[in-house]
């Protein structure tokens, strides 16, 4: 039996987290086979160089290729040159690969990549995490990358109807959950005592966990934004680590007010180490999606800070705030001390899957007949 090749490329973090249970899954399938292409901050050493990670999971590696410059501005448009730079390699070794489907994923710019290559190359593209809504360009990247799609695979019942109104056809939509929740069941736990040591925290003593992403359409304001966030930690005084964002425009702004914080702080933090510190926080605070899927699912408190998940389906464990270090203060103690609140959140149910949404994607793409759907995409409606 010839095997359907799916592409795969991963840019950062956020990305290879949801492809990987994914991939986990292909590689087992006896009629799915992939290629994976890695390029973006996962080859960058200051956010971690995340490749090894995914090499130390034993991934085959089919290419990878630089998006970013060593000298790169901390600009839009410099967001805009990696992309061009993602739309010429992918080019080339999509042309020589010849894959049967291109994975493509969520809000991310060299998965939109793809995307604009497999419907001008007539390669079937298929998108994980349509119809979302949140703040910042990752909204415009995301539509975007819907109507580039052919197949779409999405995390709740909310974003399919977004993209049936998108005009995209309901038979090709399948909701399946978010594959980051995959990810999270099949962590083991690691002891107390070993997370402590290495990252420096005492787990008797209420602790949060920071991650703050750079918003592109505030760039101006980003410094701003965070110093609220900084001093509100400090004044509390309570403990608190920081992990870096990713590599968007405004994120070097953001990578300097973090390093004079004093604050702990690390680059990257690896997924399963992630998880384990996260199930033992107080609270996940910033603005990243890990507040509103992984924490959610783990019964963690987390605190949504401005726009940048504006819109965004929320559970009731998420305390919005605007950039206002009174109000964080307020929803940090909030996380803490309201017993209440936190007893309600132990009886929450995620609103973004069961955690086997990998399944059910492989499935559909061992199954489904990719000739059966129309390269040729028409708005239904």
């Amino acid at each position: 039996m010839v095997k359907k090749k799916i592409l795969v490329v991963t840019e950062r973090r956020a990305d290879y987290s949801k492809f990987k249970p994914i991939l986990k899954k292909i590689a087992k399938s006896k009629k799915l086979d992939y290629f994976l292409i890695v390029t973006g901050s996962h080859l960058l050493k200051e956010y971690g160089k995340t490749i090894d990670e995914i090499k130390n999971d034993g991934f085959k590696i089919t290419s990878t290729f630089s998006m970013y410059r060593k000298d790169r501005h901390d600009t839009g448009a410099e967001m805009m040159h990696a992309f061009s730079r993602a739309i010429e390699n992918l080019t080339t070794q999509i042309e020589k690969l010849k894959p049967d489907v291109i994975l493509s994923g969520f809000d991310i710019g060299a998965n939109f990549a793809s995307a604009i290559i497999g419907a001008h190359m007539n390669i079937l593209v298929s998108h994980v995490e349509g119809g979302e809504v949140t703040g910042t360009i990752d909204d415009s990247i995301r539509h975007a990358t819907t109507k580039f799609a052919h197949l779409h695979f999405t995390s709740n019942s909310q974003a399919t109807k977004r993209l049936i109104k998108l005009g995209e056809n309901p038979k090709h939509i399948f909701t399946v959950g978010t594959p980051s929740l995959d990810s999270i069941l099949e962590v083991k736990n690691i002891p107390k005592i070993i997370l402590e040591k290495k990252y420096g925290i005492d787990f008797k003593k209420p602790f949060i966990v920071m991650l703050q992403h750079t918003v592109t359409s505030e760039i101006n304001k980003i410094d701003l934004h965070v110093f609220e966030t900084i001093n509100a930690i400090k004044e509390l005084d309570i403990q608190a680590i920081i992990i870096h964002g990713n590599a968007d425009a405004g994120s070097k702004k953001i990578l300097k007010i973090i390093e004079n914080s004093k604050i702990k702080q690390f680059s990257t933090i690896p997924f399963n180490e992630f998880i384990n510190i996260l199930k033992h926080s107080s609270a996940l605070i910033g603005n990243s999606s890990s507040g509103i899927i992984e924490a959610p699912f783990l019964h963690i408190p987390s605190i949504n800070i401005g726009t940048r998940q504006e819109g965004r389906l929320h559970s009731a464990s998420v305390i919005d705030v605007s950039y206002n270090k009174n109000q964080i203060k307020k929803a940090i103690n909030k996380t803490i001390n309201d017993k209440k609140f936190l007893n309600k959140i132990k009886k929450l149910k995620s609103l973004y899957g069961d955690g086997h949404s990998s399944d059910k994607i492989v499935d559909i793409l061992e199954k489904i007949n990719l000739e059966d759907i129309p390269i040729q995409k028409k708005i239904n409606y």
